[in-house]
Protein backbone atom coordinates (compact mmCIF):
# COMPACT_ATOMS: atom_id res chain seq x y z
CA UNK A 1 0.00 0.00 0.00
CA UNK A 2 0.77 3.43 -0.31
CA UNK A 3 1.56 5.68 2.53
CA UNK A 4 -1.62 8.02 3.05
CA UNK A 5 -0.97 9.58 6.56
CA UNK A 6 2.29 10.65 8.21
CA UNK A 7 2.09 10.69 11.92
CA UNK A 8 5.12 12.93 13.25
CA UNK A 9 6.22 13.55 16.62
CA UNK A 10 7.51 16.78 17.76
CA UNK A 11 10.38 16.63 20.17
CA UNK A 12 13.58 14.58 19.33
CA UNK A 13 11.83 14.29 15.72
CA UNK A 14 9.96 16.89 14.10
CA UNK A 15 12.34 19.44 16.08
CA UNK A 16 15.97 19.61 16.22
CA UNK A 17 18.03 19.48 19.44
CA UNK A 18 17.45 23.45 18.90
CA UNK A 19 13.84 22.90 19.19
CA UNK A 20 13.42 24.60 15.52
CA UNK A 21 11.60 22.87 12.95
CA UNK A 22 13.78 22.79 10.02
CA UNK A 23 13.48 24.02 6.68
CA UNK A 24 14.09 21.10 5.01
CA UNK A 25 11.28 19.26 7.21
CA UNK A 26 8.90 21.96 6.42
CA UNK A 27 9.64 21.99 2.56
CA UNK A 28 9.30 17.58 3.69
CA UNK A 29 5.90 18.04 4.80
CA UNK A 30 4.48 20.19 2.23
CA UNK A 31 5.75 18.07 -0.76
CA UNK A 32 4.14 15.28 1.05
CA UNK A 33 0.70 17.73 1.68
CA UNK A 34 0.98 18.57 -2.28
CA UNK A 35 1.20 14.87 -2.86
CA UNK A 36 -2.44 14.02 -1.13
CA UNK A 37 -0.52 12.41 1.84
CA UNK A 38 -1.95 13.37 5.17
CA UNK A 39 0.37 15.03 7.60
CA UNK A 40 -0.86 14.57 11.59
CA UNK A 41 2.13 16.00 14.31
CA UNK A 42 1.31 13.57 17.39
CA UNK A 43 2.90 15.06 20.86
CA UNK A 44 3.33 14.82 24.38
CA UNK A 45 2.90 18.40 24.45
CA UNK A 46 -0.45 20.07 25.37
CA UNK A 47 -2.09 21.72 22.37
CA UNK A 48 -1.25 25.20 23.76
CA UNK A 49 2.28 24.70 23.33
CA UNK A 50 2.40 22.74 20.02
CA UNK A 51 0.75 25.24 18.45
CA UNK A 52 2.86 27.93 17.60
CA UNK A 53 5.17 25.35 17.13
CA UNK A 54 2.80 23.34 14.32
CA UNK A 55 1.84 26.74 13.26
CA UNK A 56 5.33 27.19 11.65
CA UNK A 57 4.85 24.28 8.80
CA UNK A 58 3.14 25.42 5.89
CA UNK A 59 0.54 23.59 4.97
CA UNK A 60 -2.81 23.22 7.58
CA UNK A 61 -2.16 19.80 9.91
CA UNK A 62 -4.22 18.16 12.29
CA UNK A 63 -2.63 17.84 16.15
CA UNK A 64 -2.99 14.72 18.54
CA UNK A 65 -1.34 16.31 21.33
CA UNK A 66 -1.15 14.95 25.53
CA UNK A 67 0.07 12.01 24.54
CA UNK A 68 -3.56 11.16 22.81
CA UNK A 69 -5.86 12.58 25.09
CA UNK A 70 -6.60 15.36 22.34
CA UNK A 71 -7.17 15.80 18.56
CA UNK A 72 -7.68 18.79 17.21
CA UNK A 73 -7.17 21.17 14.22
CA UNK A 74 -4.50 24.15 13.63
CA UNK A 75 -7.33 26.17 14.22
CA UNK A 76 -8.45 25.14 17.78
CA UNK A 77 -11.46 22.78 16.87
CA UNK A 78 -11.57 20.14 19.18
CA UNK A 79 -12.32 16.78 17.20
CA UNK A 80 -11.90 13.90 20.20
CA UNK A 81 -11.00 14.33 23.96
CA UNK A 82 -9.83 11.77 26.45
CA UNK A 83 -8.93 13.72 29.28
CA UNK A 84 -8.53 11.81 33.36
CA UNK A 85 -11.43 11.95 35.14
CA UNK A 86 -11.10 14.11 38.34
CA UNK A 87 -11.80 11.24 41.00
CA UNK A 88 -8.78 9.19 39.32
CA UNK A 89 -6.31 12.01 39.20
CA UNK A 90 -7.10 12.83 42.80
CA UNK A 91 -6.16 8.79 43.36
CA UNK A 92 -3.38 9.62 41.63
CA UNK A 93 -1.88 12.32 43.40
CA UNK A 94 -2.70 10.92 46.95
CA UNK A 95 -1.22 7.86 45.95
CA UNK A 96 1.86 9.92 44.65
CA UNK A 97 1.54 12.45 47.70
CA UNK A 98 5.45 12.37 48.15
CA UNK A 99 5.87 13.47 44.53
CA UNK A 100 3.98 16.35 45.13
CA UNK A 101 6.82 19.24 44.43
CA UNK A 102 7.39 17.12 41.15
CA UNK A 103 3.41 17.18 40.07
CA UNK A 104 1.86 18.65 37.14
CA UNK A 105 -2.17 18.87 36.41
CA UNK A 106 -2.78 20.23 32.77
CA UNK A 107 -5.35 21.74 31.49
CA UNK A 108 -7.10 22.58 28.03
CA UNK A 109 -7.91 26.01 28.89
CA UNK A 110 -5.91 29.17 27.69
CA UNK A 111 -3.56 30.84 29.60
CA UNK A 112 -3.34 30.79 33.23
CA UNK A 113 -4.07 27.73 35.18
CA UNK A 114 -3.44 25.93 32.24
CA UNK A 115 -0.15 24.22 34.42
CA UNK A 116 -0.97 23.86 38.36
CA UNK A 117 1.34 22.65 40.52
CA UNK A 118 1.52 22.30 43.94
CA UNK A 119 3.65 25.65 45.87
CA UNK A 120 5.91 23.17 46.94
CA UNK A 121 7.32 22.52 43.65
CA UNK A 122 10.85 22.39 42.91
CA UNK A 123 12.92 23.76 41.05
CA UNK A 124 14.61 20.95 39.46
CA UNK A 125 11.10 19.55 38.20
CA UNK A 126 8.49 20.94 35.74
CA UNK A 127 8.26 24.11 38.08
CA UNK A 128 11.89 24.98 36.05
CA UNK A 129 10.71 24.39 33.04
CA UNK A 130 7.35 26.07 32.99
CA UNK A 131 8.92 28.83 35.14
CA UNK A 132 11.11 29.79 32.00
CA UNK A 133 9.02 28.43 29.47
CA UNK A 134 5.35 29.32 29.98
CA UNK A 135 5.39 31.65 32.60
CA UNK A 136 1.94 32.89 32.02
CA UNK A 137 0.13 29.77 32.03
CA UNK A 138 1.74 28.23 36.04
CA UNK A 139 -0.72 28.75 38.49
CA UNK A 140 0.62 27.33 41.76
CA UNK A 141 -1.72 26.40 44.74
CA UNK A 142 -1.68 25.11 48.34
CA UNK A 143 -3.22 21.20 47.46
CA UNK A 144 -3.11 20.30 43.83
CA UNK A 145 -5.29 17.35 44.96
CA UNK A 146 -8.06 19.76 46.67
CA UNK A 147 -7.87 21.99 43.82
CA UNK A 148 -8.94 19.65 41.09
CA UNK A 149 -12.50 20.86 40.45
CA UNK A 150 -12.82 19.64 36.88
CA UNK A 151 -11.20 17.13 34.56
CA UNK A 152 -7.25 17.45 33.99
CA UNK A 153 -6.51 16.14 30.44
CA UNK A 154 -3.30 14.48 32.52
CA UNK A 155 -1.04 14.15 35.69
CA UNK A 156 2.56 14.41 34.92
CA UNK A 157 5.57 13.68 37.03
CA UNK A 158 9.08 15.20 36.01
CA UNK A 159 12.41 15.09 36.96
CA UNK A 160 15.63 13.83 37.36
CA UNK A 161 15.22 9.85 36.77
CA UNK A 162 16.61 8.29 39.81
CA UNK A 163 13.80 10.83 42.00
CA UNK A 164 10.54 10.19 40.07
CA UNK A 165 11.09 6.82 38.41
CA UNK A 166 10.29 4.58 41.82
CA UNK A 167 6.21 6.74 41.24
CA UNK A 168 5.28 4.07 38.47
CA UNK A 169 5.94 0.87 40.98
CA UNK A 170 3.69 3.15 43.22
CA UNK A 171 1.25 3.56 40.80
CA UNK A 172 1.56 -0.25 39.74
CA UNK A 173 -0.12 -1.16 43.06
CA UNK A 174 -2.32 1.51 43.72
CA UNK A 175 -5.80 0.96 43.32
CA UNK A 176 -6.40 2.87 40.71
CA UNK A 177 -3.95 1.28 38.28
CA UNK A 178 -6.34 -0.61 36.21
CA UNK A 179 -7.82 2.99 35.31
CA UNK A 180 -5.05 4.57 34.17
CA UNK A 181 -2.48 4.83 31.29
CA UNK A 182 1.10 5.54 31.90
CA UNK A 183 3.76 6.38 30.00
CA UNK A 184 7.50 7.90 29.82
CA UNK A 185 9.30 10.26 28.06
CA UNK A 186 13.48 9.96 28.63
CA UNK A 187 15.61 12.64 27.86
CA UNK A 188 19.03 11.03 28.23
CA UNK A 189 21.08 13.43 27.29
CA UNK A 190 19.46 16.09 29.90
CA UNK A 191 19.01 13.95 32.69
CA UNK A 192 14.76 14.17 32.43
CA UNK A 193 12.22 11.96 32.76
CA UNK A 194 8.43 12.50 32.09
CA UNK A 195 6.18 10.18 33.60
CA UNK A 196 2.48 10.81 31.92
CA UNK A 197 -0.58 9.35 33.57
CA UNK A 198 -3.61 9.48 31.89
CA UNK A 199 -6.80 7.65 31.04
CA UNK A 200 -7.05 4.09 30.45
CA UNK A 201 -6.33 3.41 26.84
CA UNK A 202 -5.28 6.71 26.36
CA UNK A 203 -2.14 6.70 24.19
CA UNK A 204 -0.85 8.36 20.54
CA UNK A 205 -1.61 5.02 18.96
CA UNK A 206 -4.97 5.11 20.27
CA UNK A 207 -6.11 8.07 19.24
CA UNK A 208 -3.79 7.56 15.72
CA UNK A 209 -5.87 4.85 15.17
CA UNK A 210 -9.40 6.91 15.85
CA UNK A 211 -8.45 9.63 13.52
CA UNK A 212 -7.27 7.35 10.92
CA UNK A 213 -10.24 5.18 11.17
CA UNK A 214 -12.41 8.38 10.83
CA UNK A 215 -10.45 9.32 7.53
CA UNK A 216 -11.27 5.81 6.15
CA UNK A 217 -7.40 5.25 6.25
CA UNK A 218 -5.54 1.64 7.24
CA UNK A 219 -3.07 1.12 9.46
CA UNK A 220 -0.90 -0.32 6.39
CA UNK A 221 -1.22 3.14 4.55
CA UNK A 222 0.34 4.74 7.62
CA UNK A 223 4.07 5.48 8.23
CA UNK A 224 4.84 7.11 12.26
CA UNK A 225 8.05 8.57 12.73
CA UNK A 226 9.37 8.76 16.79
CA UNK A 227 12.08 8.57 18.84
CA UNK A 228 10.51 7.75 22.52
CA UNK A 229 8.77 5.65 24.95
CA UNK A 230 5.32 7.55 24.33
CA UNK A 231 5.97 6.73 20.96
CA UNK A 232 5.43 2.90 21.26
CA UNK A 233 1.72 2.40 20.61
CA UNK A 234 1.75 5.00 17.63
CA UNK A 235 4.61 2.95 15.95
CA UNK A 236 3.21 -0.31 16.82
CA UNK A 237 -0.12 0.84 15.22
CA UNK A 238 1.59 1.90 12.01
CA UNK A 239 1.95 0.02 9.03
CA UNK A 240 6.15 1.26 8.47
CA UNK A 241 6.90 2.75 12.05
CA UNK A 242 10.13 4.75 11.42
CA UNK A 243 12.91 5.44 14.42
CA UNK A 244 14.87 8.53 14.44
CA UNK A 245 18.69 7.72 14.79
CA UNK A 246 18.25 9.36 18.02
CA UNK A 247 16.15 6.83 19.35
CA UNK A 248 16.12 5.61 23.04
CA UNK A 249 17.81 2.22 22.28
CA UNK A 250 15.43 0.13 24.07
CA UNK A 251 12.11 1.85 21.90
CA UNK A 252 13.86 -0.67 18.70
CA UNK A 253 11.59 -3.61 17.94
CA UNK A 254 12.58 -5.85 15.15
CA UNK A 255 11.36 -4.99 11.78
CA UNK A 256 11.41 -1.82 12.16
CA UNK A 257 12.95 1.36 9.79
CA UNK A 258 15.45 3.73 10.66
CA UNK A 259 16.30 7.51 9.77
CA UNK A 260 18.47 10.05 10.29
CA UNK A 261 18.46 11.89 13.98
CA UNK A 262 16.55 15.12 14.36
CA UNK A 263 19.81 17.37 13.74
CA UNK A 264 19.95 15.54 10.44
CA UNK A 265 16.40 16.34 9.09
CA UNK A 266 15.66 12.78 9.75
CA UNK A 267 12.10 13.33 9.27
CA UNK A 268 12.62 14.85 5.51
CA UNK A 269 14.55 11.76 4.46
CA UNK A 270 12.11 9.33 5.75
CA UNK A 271 8.95 11.14 4.04
CA UNK A 272 11.74 11.55 0.88
CA UNK A 273 12.39 7.66 0.79
CA UNK A 274 9.21 6.36 2.14
CA UNK A 275 6.54 8.28 0.68
CA UNK A 276 7.46 10.83 -2.12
Amino acid sequence: MSIRLVAIDLDGTLLNSRREISEANRRAILAAVEHNVQVVIVTGRRFHSALPLVSQIPSLVNLITSNGALIANSSGEVLHRDFLPRQAAQQVLNALRDYRPYSVAIFHIPGYGQVTMQDNAVPDGPLGWYTQNSPHCLRLVPDLEATLDTDPIQVMIGGPPAGIEPAETILEKAPIRSSIHVTWTKYLTTNISILDVLNRGCSKGRALKIWAERCGIEPGEIMAVGDNFNDLEMLQYAGLPVLMGNHCPELHQPGWTKTLANDEDGVAAAIQNYVL
